[in-house]
């Protein structure tokens, strides 16, 4: 991904209409960059994200840019091992994941997105049952 300075660049290579969100952990050791367009996240029920509380929204890896944390990221791998979970081993804030139904893919927290709570309340919250789904797919 290119270094684009202005908070509303748009991804010239892919669909119009990407914006450029900012986000970090809660200690800020760990910071990334991601284009996309948010109109949903999902809210999972699995056993881990309940715990974690974290609001999915899912990206192409290509629009995903670690700046800075590389080595305040801790891993952790569950149930089949295949989904890998990243957070900050410093505050504990979960940053973003990748799905094992979708491993090319990250789900980045948006609770992590700078001024989240001031566009969180129109985006929609769909609800998934990753609970019911891992039972199916283990």
């Amino acid at each position: 991904m290119s270094r684009p300075q202005d908070p509303d660049v748009e991804d010239r290579g892919t669909a119009p209409g990407l914006r450029l969100h900012q986000a970090s952990c809660h200690c800020g050791a760990v910071r990334f960059r991601f284009l996309s367009h948010i109109e949903e996240v999902v809210q999972c029920n699995c056993s881990y994200c309940v715990r974690k509380a974290a609001l999915h929204h899912r990206i192409d890896a290509r629009h995903f840019e670690l700046l800075a944390g590389a080595r305040a990221l801790n891993l952790y791998r569950f149930g089949t091992l295949r989904a890998t979970h990243f957070f900050c081993r410093l505050c504990g804030t979960h940053t973003h994941c990748h799905p094992r139904s979708a491993p090319a893919q990250i789900n980045v927290n948006v609770r992590c997105v700078e001024d989240v709570h001031l566009w969180l309340a129109t985006v929609r919250v769909r609800d998934h049952d990753g609970r019911a789904w891992a039972l199916d797919t283990a």
